[in-house]
């Protein structure tokens, strides 16, 4: 006959304790990915928004969409308007602060009322998490 081999209960803690070690250590990588993940897709928000706003520019006499209200702009940005496309599929969302809104004017960019904020006067279009991603 055959005798089974079992784990005794030191050698279960043993192994438990190496694996919480190993858990720990490797934790913080997937941390700073997780960072990296979100300014990438926050940078491609920007990038996206910025180039259709300047081929909304070039394609309306030097005009940027109506901003009245956020749903006017977002209108005009995601439906054809005339002989053109829609610019983008939908205003992205902002992955710190998970909105995909645009305010206009006022304070600032970087106090967090809004994804995404944009200068009526210059165009540029930021985005409204924090002070240090408005300077990207």
């Amino acid at each position: 006959m055959r005798e089974e081999s079992r784990l005794s209960y030191v050698e279960v803690v043993s192994i438990a304790i190496v694996l919480s070690v190993v858990g720990m250590s490797v934790l913080p990588q997937f941390t700073e990915a997780s960072q990296e993940s979100r300014t990438c897709e926050l940078i491609d928000g920007l990038h996206q928004m910025r180039s259709q706003l300047d081929l909304y520019r070039a394609q309306h006499g030097n005009c940027l969409p109506p901003f009245d209200s956020f749903k006017s702009f977002k209108t005009n940005m995601t439906t054809k308007i005339g002989q053109y496309s829609p610019y983008v599929e939908k205003i992205p969302v902002n992955p710190f602060n998970n909105l995909n809104t645009v305010r206009f004017d006022g304070e600032p960019a970087g106090v967090g009322k809004a994804g995404w904020r944009i200068d009526t006067n210059t165009g540029l279009f930021q985005t409204d998490d924090s002070a240090a991603h408005a300077a990207l």
